[in-house]
């Protein structure tokens, strides 16, 4: 669990201006900044003023900034080849997060931190996809051979220093399915992204994602997310289509997680949206697996856990275990670095092992309010 925000920061987040700000806290803000995945926006926010700021916190922050900028313009590169060859076969494809945010929210391809490529693009497709990108080099990452189609959001192809992963979903297990993508297409709209050609996503689909995506990773989440959300709302205040937004929710079953996403941001940043938006994505009577599925349940693996008890029939439930407990060699030695006999029989113990235990607690919070 992260602790509370750093004061300074979190007011500059705000839009403060600071009247009097001492060295030492310009160091915490700038050591919370480096968690928070926030560096080189604080040091955007400084170029701008803050004559006080102490020249060793600056320098760092210039320094932390320019490795940002440099991993930004890679994966930039890579994206724009992704684009192109996509196109060639004839693939629609909206870039996520990343490249396509950093220029809608921060006017700058290159602003914003990102460790991967996401796309979005057609179930369809997926096919064309996994071939268009075997071509450059990219080899897929998966549990067990078509587990990720069985019971994923997402692709994982990987080729060393860059890992794309091909969405066919806005939404996380156990929603993946169930939110209308028909609806979220219909509403793309052509746009350009590094300079290429791409399809953009319409205010609310990006919005919906975001939350989702936040709500997916909690409760680890850097404030970065959150100023993410906060931007785009403020930015896109006129186009968002609140009353979409509330009917994607509602036919995904998503409303508490959008809720719980945009409270939290409107509670940390005042970030304005409305009362009868809030009250809207305020479930009563939330299902168990919405018990199961809040951060504050502490499960690890709560949305895994989600899913087995989601699936239907005995026999996918055990072949979705099956994978989940004891995947591929090839994915252990990505996923935890380990080779040869002895380290994977020790990782496949640990992994095991933790599972299990999660799988108990999970269970254990579910029965408790039924």
């Amino acid at each position: 669990m992260r602790s509370a925000p750093d004061p300074l920061l979190l007011s500059l987040l705000r839009g403060d201006e600071p009247a009097a700000v001492s060295g030492d806290e310009w160091r915490r803000a700038a050591a919370a900044a480096r968690a928070e995945g926030l560096e080189a926006w604080l040091y955007r926010r400084i170029a701008r003023g803050a004559s006080d700021v102490p020249d060793e916190v600056r320098d760092g922050l210039r320094v932390a900034s320019a490795g940002v900028v440099a991993r930004a313009l890679a994966l930039a590169a890579e994206l724009a080849t992704l684009l192109r060859a996509l196109a060639d076969t004839g693939v629609a494809c909206a870039p996520l997060r990343g490249a396509a945010l950093a220029e809608l929210l921060y006017g700058d391809a290159c602003a914003r931190p990102a460790g991967d490529v996401d796309l979005l693009v057609r179930r369809a497709d997926l096919d064309a996809v996994e071939k268009t990108l075997g071509a450059l080099g990219f080899r897929p990452v998966d549990r067990r051979a078509g587990f990720a189609r069985e019971f994923s959001y997402t692709l994982e192809l990987a080729r060393p220093g860059v890992v794309v992963e091909p969405h066919w979903t806005l939404a996380y297990p156990p929603f993946a399915d169930a939110l209308d993508m028909d609806r979220v297409w219909a509403r793309c709209r052509p746009g350009r992204v590094v300079g290429e050609p791409a399809l953009l996503l319409s205010s609310e689909s990006l919005l919906l994602n975001l939350c989702l995506h936040l709500i997916h990773k909690a409760p680890d989440v850097p404030l970065l997310w959150l100023l993410d959300v906060d931007r785009l709302i403020r930015r896109e205040a006129g186009a968002i289509d609140w009353d979409e937004l509330l009917a994607l929710t509602r036919s995904a079953g998503v409303e508490r997680q959008v809720g719980a996403a945009l409270r939290r941001v409107v509670d940390l940043l005042g970030t304005p949206v409305a009362s009868r938006v809030l009250a809207a994505l305020d479930v009563t009577r939330p299902a168990a697996l919405d018990r199961l599925l809040v951060p504050e349940g502490g499960v690890d693996g709560r949305e895994s856990l989600a899913l087995l008890f989601a699936l239907s029939g005995v026999r996918r439930r055990a072949r979705y275990a099956a994978a989940l407990l004891f995947p591929s060699p090839g994915f252990m030695t990505m996923e935890y670095g380990v080779t040869g006999p002895a380290g994977l029989a020790l990782a496949y113990s640990r992994r095991a092992r933790h599972l299990l235990w999660q799988g108990l607690r999970g269970t254990a919070r579910l029965l408790r309010h039924i």
